[in-house]
């Protein structure tokens, strides 16, 4: 690890001797002040943005985005502490940065360290005892240190947890701007500029430590690992960067980083503790570049370079409520889901598609319209066709114009209609159409229109001609002749109104061969929990839209009776299967006692029965055996519940159950 290190150091100092090294530049004009920009980099893909928000990542993986009033960060890409504006202290762990709850007047944050606007210093939940007063803290390299209010540069002894060390004294501690320790290292930064480290193995005769001056007009300061000896890399208010030397010339600023230039502070990925990541550093127009490798490359502020949206259905009915899903995809390769809520949502034709407050959309009419998603000024446009599930009624033809109900189909369509049966206004957003009963002219916004044909009263009905909808709004309409019913349709967004035919003509096609039952009398064995053996008739065979059937029945008492729904097959079945309906009334076929009929119609069966009187109380058996004994001929049936009898010369003569 040693040898990697001093490479990569050997390789650091080459370029910055200006060896080897490729410049980069940039074209792009000075970002303006309203634009977003890196506030503060912790790591790698973790920013804090000037707007407050942060970039992460989750897990080290996936880069995520955290909207915040967020004003400083300290730490990497895996974990780390900040402060909102407010004072507030966050907190990371492999994931998004979360506010901490209660702890409140944060003034300063440093590792795992936190510093409150009372002058106490916090580690988790607990204050740190013999430290007050304090205005700065610094955490670096498992180590602390932090300068009290009166001067004093405390040092935690490595081994020796909540004891500080003094390590010297300055005056007038309000004029430290800032500090940053390292591997036995304080250095304080002033506001003047001057750069003074204290060292805890350089100290005089009488063991106090010798404060170092390293530079006199700084503005930045941090400390890196580096083998042999760690440095401490310093940004000069002139924006050059340096980097103090090895162990001789550790308090010296002894190589400049050739090509960074109009530097205002630099940051290193603390994780690493060393320059494996290479250096961070901001220009004073605010932009972010990486040093690494002897190459200069930007950091750009993420923006969206494609927005992903889906609608969770593009062809829904009136009346379906619709999910929006927005995904911005970054030029960091973030995606982040975005709510509705923080996206602009434009309908061209908002009287079929409405935005709820909910953030769903809810399909109010039919036809066809756009709906475009706007996000971090990407836009996204999809095409949605909204039809009607069901059908409407009342449709004409007449001398081949076709004629539909003017309310039910404006409203069908998403407008709005006021008036009566004798004239109407409706209005489809800004469009707006008038008409009268009777009339050959209408209004289009104002503007007098022929009709092809006059609107007509009918049962108390206003119908308008279906061209007045092609003529105004661009809709097709057609006539089906088969089935007696109009299609208004804006290409796959459609809407059907029948007549009073069409009913009778589709439930005829539908029928088919099973009209043939249709006035047939059966009488019931077991079906429905029907009394047995009454007579019935069939007066109907009623489809449905799932394409199965009802059978109407009338008994013998005029009552109307219903079955359950079944398929055409099962129809069939029905009428053939003796089980359950008998085509024979079984009072005239079999003269049998009464007290014989109570009991098959109770389900029972005695001693002495038929064959065919046991079939009818207790239906088909699932199994038949014959044999032969004595001279005599037995015959036994086998039932699905386990129930037998048995027959001799057609008698009961066995029943176990």
């Amino acid at each position: 690890m040693k040898l990697k290190k001093t490479l990569f150091f050997i390789a650091l100092i080459s370029v910055f001797c200006g060896f080897g090294l490729i410049n980069w530049t940039t074209g792009t004009a000075y970002a303006e002040e309203s634009q977003l920009q890196i506030k503060d980099i912790a790591g790698k893909d973790t920013y804090l943005m000037s707007d407050g928000s942060m970039w992460s990542t989750m897990d080290g993986a996936r880069i995520i985005h955290t909207p915040g009033a967020i004003a400083a960060i300290s730490g990497n890409m895996y974990h780390g502490m900040g402060i909102t504006r407010d004072g507030r202290l966050i907190s990371w762990e492999f994931g998004a940065p979360d506010v901490l709850e209660g702890k409140t007047g944060v003034k300063q944050v440093s590792g795992s360290y936190w510093l409150k606007t009372d002058g106490t210093v916090w580690s988790g939940d607990k204050p740190l005892k013999n430290l007050n007063s304090i205005l700065l803290i610094a955490d670096g390299d498992k180590n602390f240190a932090a300068l009290s209010s009166n001067g004093d540069v405390l040092f935690e002894e490595p081994y020796k947890p909540g004891q500080f060390k003094k390590l010297g004294m300055v005056e007038q501690a309000s004029s430290i701007k800032s500090m940053t320790v390292h591997d036995g290292r304080v250095a304080l930064l002033y506001d003047s500029g001057k750069i003074v480290v204290y060292e805890t193995s350089n100290f005089d005769d009488n063991g106090r430590i010798i404060p170092v001056t390293v530079a006199e007009d700084a503005v930045h300061m941090v400390y890196v690992s580096r083998y042999p000896t760690d440095a401490l890399i310093v940004t000069l208010k002139d924006g050059t960067v340096w980097v103090t030397g090895e162990y001789k010339d550790r308090w010296n600023l002894k190589d400049q980083i050739a090509g960074l230039s109009g530097i205002v502070k630099t940051a290193v990925d603390s994780y690493k503790d060393d320059l494996s990541e290479g250096i961070y550093a901001q220009r004073n127009d605010g932009s972010w570049v990486l040093y690494k490798n002897g190459e200069i490359s930007p950091i750009n502020v993420p923006v969206v370079t494609d927005l992903a949206v889906s609608i969770s259905d593009t062809k829904p009915f009136v009346g379906d409520s619709l999910k929006v899903d927005i995904q911005e995809t970054y030029s960091n390769k973030a995606k982040i889901k975005v709510p509705v809520s923080d996206a602009k949502v434009d309908v061209e034709k908002p009287y079929l598609i409405k935005l709820q407050p909910d953030g769903t959309l809810k399909a109010a009419g039919v036809g066809k319209t756009q709906v475009t998603v706007t996000s971090s000024g990407v836009s996204s446009t999809i095409t949605v066709s909204t039809s009607l599930r069901n059908n409407l009624k009342y449709a004409k033809q007449i001398n081949s114009n076709i004629f539909v109900p003017a309310k039910a189909v404006i409203q069908a369509l998403g407008g709005t209609v006021s008036g009566g049966s004798e004239g109407m206004d409706a209005k489809f957003g800004e469009t707006a159409i008038s008409f009268k009963a009777g009339s050959s002219q209408a209004s289009l916004n104002g503007n007098v229109i022929r009709l092809k044909a006059s609107p007509i009263l009918d049962k108390g009905e206003l119908l308008i001609p279906a061209s007045l909808l092609t003529d105004t709004l661009g809709a097709n309409v057609s006539w089906d002749a088969k089935w007696k019913q109009a299609q208004i349709s804006f290409g796959d967004a459609s809407m059907t109104i029948v007549s009073s035919e069409t009913a009778g003509l589709i439930k005829k096609a539908m029928q088919g061969s099973l009209a043939k039952f249709i006035g047939k009398t059966y009488w019931v064995n077991d079906f429905e929990g029907w009394e047995r053996f009454s007579k019935i008739t069939v007066t109907d065979v009623l489809p449905d839209d799932k394409g199965e059937f009802s059978i109407v029945f009338k008994s013998g008492a005029g009552q109307t009776l219903r079955s359950y729904s079944m398929n055409s097959s099962e129809v069939m079945q029905l009428f053939a299967d003796r089980s359950s309906l008998l085509n024979y009334d079984p009072y005239q076929k079999f003269k049998w006692s009464a007290s014989v009929w109570k009991q098959i119609k109770a389900g029972s069966v005695s001693l002495g029965m038929t064959k065919e009187q046991v079939q009818l109380s207790w239906g088909n058996p699932v199994a038949k055996d014959i044999t032969t004994g004595g001279g005599k001929t037995i015959e036994t049936w086998g039932y699905s519940n386990f129930d037998v009898v048995s027959f001799v010369d057609g008698k009961v003569i066995l029943i176990i159950m």
